[in-house]
């Protein structure tokens, strides 16, 4: 099912959700009172492409980052002082639809007038992009040249209050104002923090791989695998095939994932763009090691454990 469908279906029909997969009344109170720091944040994130030219013009006029070092086949990129994004060209052919893997990586504003130059820049050059309010964040939505699909957001939680699934599923802010799940953005809001619309320059030095969001090949699986690995759930709603799990931080949307392009399905060939691969980078070595020893399959390899969650998106795990 794809997500605007979902998003259509779930406004359109009354269910009633188990507090196991939403948090609700005192519970959802509390939820966002504190500002801890997460366990662990996202390293660079690897994708294979067709073309390594067109991906760094990609990632430095319409994303805004840094080339920060390139070879024949592969080219860095990030902000001034850490890589966000490598680029292989790998790939014989596009991002391919109907499979299991990536459905999109989310690249994090630190601030309002950071996000708010993310969408000025992608109207400086005309670059098509989809705005998108999910109350939670602010996002908007694009597509590299192979067609795999980025996102920018701005975490907003301050703004969310509660989910309420009488007659359709409802996010409820702070101010007790219903919302669909996925809202038309106020884009004019978002660009009224710009003093002009000349945006030149790289992304802020706080900028971030914030989430991930998958296709998976079983829901209820991956949703386990990812707990394993030391993630909260957050939101549980196998009637309509999602799921997504947070740390501690008040943004508890860091892996979502789905089975909207149908169950069971397969990851697309090596030949096709995608993830290659991405770093969960653990704020402590202890806490790393407590995690790794409930994967006795993961391979190491100096510092690092590998391995594959069960859709088979490959991940490396470090820490600080």
């Amino acid at each position: 099912m794809k997500r605007k469908q979902f998003i259509k279906n779930i406004i359109g029909m009354s269910i009633v959700a188990s507090t196991k997969g939403f948090p609700f009344d005192t519970q959802m109170e509390n939820l966002f009172t504190n500002d801890t720091v997460d366990f662990a944040s996202f390293g660079a994130v690897h994708l294979n492409n067709t073309k390594l030219e067109k991906s760094i013009s990609f990632w430095t006029t319409i994303a805004g980052l840094k080339l920060r070092n390139t070879t024949e086949n592969t080219a860095e990129l990030g902000t001034e002082d850490k890589t966000l994004i490598v680029v292989h060209q790998k790939a014989n052919k596009p991002f391919m639809n109907g499979y299991s893997g990536l459905y999109h990586v989310a690249i994090h504003a630190p601030n309002k007038k950071e996000f708010s130059r993310m969408v000025q820049r992608l109207i400086n050059n005309n670059y098509q992009f989809s705005p998108t309010d999910h109350t939670m964040s602010k996002s908007v939505y694009l597509a590299d040249p192979d067609g795999i699909t980025i996102e920018f957001t701005l975490e907003t939680p301050e703004r969310y209050k509660r989910i309420l699934t009488e007659n359709g599923l409802w996010v409820e802010d702070t101010n007790g104002k219903l919302h669909s799940p996925s809202d038309v953005l106020d884009l004019d809001l978002v660009l009224s923090e710009l003093d002009n619309k000349n945006v030149e320059g790289i992304v802020h030095q706080d900028t971030k791989i914030g989430h991930f969001h998958f296709y998976v090949s079983n829901l209820e699986t991956t949703n386990e695998f990812y707990k394993q690995l030391g993630f909260s759930q957050f939101n549980h709603i196998p009637q309509f095939n999602y799921a997504d799990v947070g740390m501690e931080s008040n943004f508890k949307h860091r892996i979502a994932m789905n089975t909207w392009h149908g169950k069971n399905k397969p990851t697309a060939s090596k030949e096709n763009a995608g993830l290659y691969y991405f770093n969960l980078v653990f704020q402590s070595k202890e806490k790393l090691e407590s995690v790794i020893t409930k994967f006795p399959n993961a391979k190491k390899e100096n510092d690092s454990f590998w391995l594959n969650d069960p859709t088979g998106n490959l991940i490396c795990l470090k820490s600080v």
